[in-house]
């Protein structure tokens, strides 16, 4: 079986807000324990995701709840889950599943750096700079143009996280501030979570400009599972359904772009509804693995995309 991790999912964002329990095999959420372990889990990034809603003190509130039900369900799992810290951890935590908390949007820090501080105390090892509303770091990639860059705030920030090892994640990062990231980062960057706007043409896929920077910068990239990323127009009226071998055709585009060791997967499980007809769930993660053997991929290169290269990445980055 091939070890198996993720660069982004919602599932504790889930579990949060509707009470779900991701210990049980009959939870509703697209990943949940019993499917982990059966899927050779070893970790997974956890989003903190906070909507656009909340703002300020209320956004940073909103943050530590959901880190807070993590902890929680870590803390009734003792023998299962374990909150890593760097990626070392990972090895050393099997065979229980490491958990790395990572805010999705800058939004919490509420523009104020001593906020960083105290989200890493509480495990947070990456950011996304953004969402697809605008926050005190930048436009996302949901706001009209022309989008407005790194504000003063997300330029300090940056160079913060770099000072303490915590990720900069470029996802839903549109341009100007994807460049204006790519000439101040010193560490490798990641997307955490996206498709390739070369298949799909819309801004919060990466394009390949984006790609090649991630990957020349020793970063890495995530595809994720969203039939919106992945096939034009997925849900318009007679759209064809989205299948996992549209997601191997993202991997295969990244692939041939940055390299085999730069790219895996970002999910986005339980951040969505609509999911590919045949990647329901993380139980169906044999036939994305059935879809990127046709497409000729052998084992070495499928333990990277599946596991190596999130692990390798992080170490690069955290440790």
């Amino acid at each position: 079986m091939l070890a198996y991790a993720d660069a982004h999912a919602d599932t504790f964002y889930e579990a949060a807000l509707k009470g779900h329990d991701p210990a049980r095999d009959d939870s509703p959420l697209h990943i949940n324990l019993p499917r982990m372990q059966a899927a050779g889990q070893t970790l997974q990034i956890c989003s903190i995701f906070t909507p656009s809603r909340y703002s300020k003190s209320e956004a940073t509130a909103f943050a530590h709840s959901i880190i807070d039900c993590l902890d929680r369900h870590v803390a009734a799992q003792p023998h299962a889950l374990a909150k890593a810290s760097r990626a070392a951890d990972v090895a050393a935590h099997r065979p229980r599943i490491s958990l790395i908390p990572w805010l999705e949007g800058a939004s919490p820090l509420a523009g104020r750096l001593e906020l960083l501080d105290e989200f890493y105390a509480r495990g947070v090892r990456g950011i996304g700079l953004t969402h697809n509303h605008r926050n005190e770091v930048a436009d996302g990639c949901g706001c009209k143009e022309p989008r407005q860059g790194l504000s003063e705030f997300g330029h300090q920030l940056v160079e913060r996280m770099e000072a303490i090892s915590v990720a900069v994640d470029c996802a839903h990062l549109p341009e100007p501030a994807f460049s204006q990231v790519m000439a101040l980062a010193k560490r490798p960057p990641c997307i955490s979570h996206t498709g390739c706007r070369a298949l799909v043409n819309i801004t919060r896929n990466a394009d390949d400009a984006m790609l090649k920077a991630i990957a020349q910068r020793g970063g890495f990239v995530g595809i994720d599972f969203y039939p919106g990323h992945l096939i034009e127009d997925a849900f318009a009226p007679g759209a064809r359904a989205a299948k996992a071998d549209d997601v191997a055709a993202h991997v295969m585009h990244a692939v041939n772009l940055c390299g085999e060791e730069h790219v895996g997967f970002g999910s986005d499980f339980d951040g969505f509804e609509d999911t590919c007809t045949d990647l329901r769930h993380l139980g169906d993660l044999r036939n994305l693995e059935a879809a990127l053997r046709v497409r000729g991929l052998k084992n070495h290169t499928l333990e990277r995309i599946f596991s190596r290269n999130l692990l390798s990445y992080l170490r690069r980055v955290l440790d």
